[in-house]
């Protein structure tokens, strides 16, 4: 993961606020989402996401890089080995797998989110993205009509994307996913009726609680609009991070049970001063 806000100012650039080009349609959100982290040192295998996904995580991210030999966008954070590693179609089938016939991907009525961390800046990765999400865009929230419900899956694209915003049209892009860091104003239309907002942002710990709640609420100085907050960095600091107010913390596979226990423990708090 990048260290620090991802350069959203570049990226409002190439998409100025217009009229409504597509709509978002979610379940209700995990008060605090889970998000599975690959491992920097360990190889991805597609047996992490049946973990991640096991353990109840509502989240999964997957790094992407594009394998030489063959073009397909490959599942690796690093750039050694791509050709042992799973595509991003064979870790989306995998979640599909698990989520059977059930309208959401934890059977449990919450939404879930792909996130993509593109660690190549290249037109042809970006392509390849795109040709891929397009194959599964019966399951993305973005990919409703103005009358369509809630769909499982939002896709979350972090990481090195400008090529993402320069080459597609926002008609195409829309429908497939949501860029971090992009204030979208009336650009998507959220037909989702758990309220809130779907934008989102990625910020490292350690970071304020002040900082979390004014990006939350569409007052920060540095960032118009109102984004839910995702914390990164929080190896040996799941308490702090999962207490900071942020509405997802990112956790590495061994500490993923812990996540999920410290998650169910700040929304249990959050219902109890809400009542």
């Amino acid at each position: 993961m990048l260290a620090r806000v991802l350069v959203p100012l570049a990226i409002l650039a190439v998409f100025p606020r217009a009229t409504a080009a597509g709509y978002i349609s979610e379940f209700p959100r995990a008060p605090v989402v889970v998000q599975y982290h690959p491992s920097a040192a360990a190889p991805f295998v597609l047996g992490d996401v049946d973990s991640a996904l096991q353990a109840g995580a509502h989240a999964v991210e997957l790094d992407l890089r594009r394998r030489p030999t063959d073009g397909a966008v490959t599942c690796s954070h690093l750039k050694e080995g791509l050709e042992a590693r799973p595509t991003l179609a064979e870790a989306i089938e995998r979640i599909l797998s698990f989520q059977g016939g059930s309208p959401t991907v934890q059977r449990d009525g919450l939404q879930f989110y792909l996130v993509l961390d593109l660690k190549d800046d290249s037109q042809p990765l970006a392509a390849g993205i795109v040709q891929t999400l397009r194959r599964y865009a019966d399951h993305w929230s973005t990919a409703v009509d103005a009358r369509g419900g809630p769909r499982a899956i939002t896709v979350v694209v972090s990481g090195k994307r400008s090529h993402l915003a320069r080459d597609f049209p926002p008609q195409t892009l829309d429908s497939l996913c949501v860029l971090e860091g992009v204030s979208y104003g009336s650009r998507i239309e959220d037909r989702s009726m758990r309220g809130g907002t779907f934008q989102w942002i990625s910020l490292k710990h350690r970071v304020e609680r002040g900082r979390v709640r004014a990006l939350q609420l569409g007052r920060d100085r540095t960032l118009p609009g109102r984004f839910n907050v995702r914390i990164y960095g929080c190896r040996g600091a799941l308490e702090s991070c999962s207490a900071s107010g942020a509405d997802a913390v990112n956790a590495d596979q061994d500490e993923l049970k812990r996540a999920m226990a410290l998650a169910d423990s700040v929304a249990a708090a959050r219902r109890g001063s809400a009542g």
